[in-house]
């Protein structure tokens, strides 16, 4: 189905992201397929919360040994939430101070940005992995300055204090369900009952909060079943896949590269061969 000008035509795909959704629909319908849009996350800034700046407060207080950045938009809210307490320029300060670990590109850059370098970039993006880097280095005694993004991250940083680190908890955003949920719960039925070819994922939240919505409406295990027969879930990236393999899906759709186009250009090419 399809041809090599629009590789998806016939193929109707389930979209749940939020952020930068028009442009991911975009690139599916030029491809020919038609697009649901269902986000399933809703992201809360909370910039302004004051647990957000007792926590720079706590970085700036003393040198951090690590900082662990997880996103380019946490980063930037994070600077930007500062210079508005005129604190940046010690925060910046703080953070060319600490051994600084990156999960991904985006998040590099962020830093870059600001004149920080990081030492050390997760080869995958995933949490885990840097988990792993910081109990193999050893943080019994450091302090360790987590920058998490709106997910679940509680397992690294109970990790990090069994270990025996000080953890700053830095929360700059959080993924919730949306308001309305209707359009994701129209993904939902829509891959359950076989009607959508595909659903895309750009978060691991993303991932978790449709299979919540499911649950909530007596589908989760039509929907499960159908990713495992057929329905192809495609992930973003390595992270993504994980709450996907989380929730019971066997054989998520990862691109070799973890960004939107190559996501895209690898979801056609799994559904051209059939």
């Amino acid at each position: 189905m399809g041809d090599k000008g629009q590789p998806l035509a016939g193929r109707v795909i389930g979209v749940t992201a939020e952020r930068r959704a028009e442009e991911q629909c975009e690139l599916l319908r030029t491809r020919g397929a038609e697009v649901v849009l269902g986000p399933t996350i809703r992201t809360v800034g909370v910039e302004a919360a004051a647990e957000l700046r007792d926590a720079t407060e706590a970085v700036l207080a003393g040198q951090p040994d690590f900082v662990v950045a997880i996103t380019g938009v946490g980063i930037r809210r994070w600077l930007a939430a500062a210079d508005d307490w005129d604190r940046r320029d010690a925060l910046v300060d703080r953070l060319k101070g600490a051994r600084v670990m990156a999960r991904g590109a985006k998040a590099a850059s962020a830093l870059r940005q600001a004149g920080v370098q990081e030492e050390w970039r997760a080869p995958n993006e995933t949490v885990p992995e840097i988990t792993a880097h910081l109990l193999e280095i050893g943080v019994d005694g450091a302090t360790v300055a987590v920058q998490r993004h709106g997910g679940d991250m509680n397992r690294m940083i109970a990790a990090l204090r069994d270990a025996g680190a000080a953890v700053i908890d830095v929360e700059l955003y959080r993924w919730l369900l949306p308001d309305d949920v209707a359009p994701a719960l129209d993904i939902v039925t829509g891959a359950a009952d076989h009607r959508l070819d595909a659903v895309t994922f750009t978060s691991a939240p993303g991932v978790t909060n449709l299979f919540t919505i499911a649950d909530q409406a007596g589908r989760a295990g039509d929907l499960l079943a159908a990713f495992n027969d057929g329905v192809v879930l495609c992930c973003v990236g390595p992270v993504c896949a994980e709450a996907a393999t989380d929730e019971g899906v066997t054989d998520p759709l990862i691109p070799p590269r973890s960004r939107m186009v190559p996501m895209v250009d690898a979801l056609a090419v799994r559904l051209q061969g059939r």
